[in-house]
C-alpha cells in the first residue's frame, strides 16, 4: 500500500477547461497499479474536489486527475490497464485471467475483455479491400468483416450481410481500388450500387485443390466492361474470386 496526496495548482475543468479557485472537499481514492517486487500494489491517493465557478458550465464540481496514473471513475492505473489490454489481446478470456493472477494484476475475465476497444474506422477504405461473411451464430445470425488485404488488418465489422448495409459502408468510405469478395450475391449487388461505372472483373481460381491438379479450363480470364454493363462475364462456373478495379 502506497499513500500519496495530490498537490500543486488545480487542473482545468474537464467540461469548460477553466481552472478552479476553490476547493470543495478532499477524499481518499484507491488505485490498483502494476505489481512491485512480486506483490500487488495499491496506491491510496488523497485527491481534491474543486468548484467550477463558471456560470455557463453545467458541471458544479470536479475531481483532479493525475496524468499517467488516474482517469475518471476508474480504479486501475493507466500503466496497469495498458498491461491488461496487451495480455487480453494476446490470450483473451480465461487464459488472460490466469496469467494476470500469476502476475499479481487484479482483474476478472469480463473486466479484462472490457479493456479491449475497437480501433477507429478510417474515413477512407484501404486500396485493396476484402469483404467476407462470418457467423455470429451459425445458421442464424451472420455479419460482414472488412479487411485491409495488404496489411492483413481488420477495418470494420458490420452487423449483418445485407446488400444495403455493405453498399452504405462503401459509399461512406471511398478509396477502394480493388475489392476481393466471395460468391455471395449480396456483396455483388452492393459493389454494383457503390461503383456502377468502374468495372474490371478478374476471375481467377482460388481453390488450392483446384490449382494443384491439371485442368483443361483456362487458368484465368479477364473481362473489361468499362463501356458496357457489368453482366458481360464468362459463363464458366469454377471456383473463383472476383476483384473489382
Amino acid at each position: 500500500m502506497v499513500d500519496a496526496a495530490c498537490c500543486g495548482p488545480p487542473g482545468p475543468c474537464p467540461q469548460c477547461q477553466h481552472p478552479a479557485a476553490r476547493i470543495h472537499s478532499r477524499y481518499w481514492r484507491q488505485v490498483a497499479g502494476l505489481p512491485a517486487g512480486g506483490r500487488q500494489m495499491i496506491v491510496r491517493l488523497r485527491v481534491r474536489r474543486f468548484f467550477c465557478d463558471q456560470i455557463q458550465c453545467r458541471r458544479r464540481t470536479y475531481v483532479e486527475q493525475v496524468a499517467g496514473l488516474t482517469e475518471p471513475r476508474l480504479r486501475t492505473s493507466t500503466p496497469a490497464r495498458s498491461a491488461m489490454r496487451t495480455v487480453a489481446a494476446e490470450l483473451g478470456g480465461r487464459p488472460c485471467q490466469r496469467l494476470c493472477t500469476k502476475l499479481r494484476i487484479r482483474g476478472r475475465r469480463t473486466a479484462l475483455l472490457g479493456q479491449l476497444t475497437a480501433r477507429p474506422v478510417p474515413t477512407r477504405a484501404p486500396r485493396i479491400l476484402g469483404i467476407d461473411e462470418f457467423a455470429f451464430r451459425k445458421g442464424r445470425t451472420y455479419g460482414t468483416v472488412l479487411v485491409d488485404v495488404e496489411s492483413s488488418r481488420p477495418v470494420d465489422v458490420l452487423p449483418d450481410r445485407e446488400t444495403s448495409t455493405v453498399a452504405t459502408w462503401l459509399h461512406e468510405h471511398p478509396g477502394a481500388e480493388v475489392i476481393c469478395r466471395d460468391r455471395l450475391m449480396a456483396f455483388t449487388k452492393a459493389i454494383r450500387q457503390a461503383a456502377p461505372t468502374r468495372w474490371r472483373w478478374q476471375i481467377a481460381g482460388t481453390s488450392s485443390r483446384t490449382s494443384r491438379r491439371p485442368s483443361r479450363r483456362p487458368a484465368a480470364a479477364t473481362v473489361t466492361a468499362s463501356d458496357g454493363p457489368p453482366d458481360q462475364r464468362p459463363a464458366h462456373r469454377w471456383p473463383h474470386r472476383i476483384l473489382l478495379f
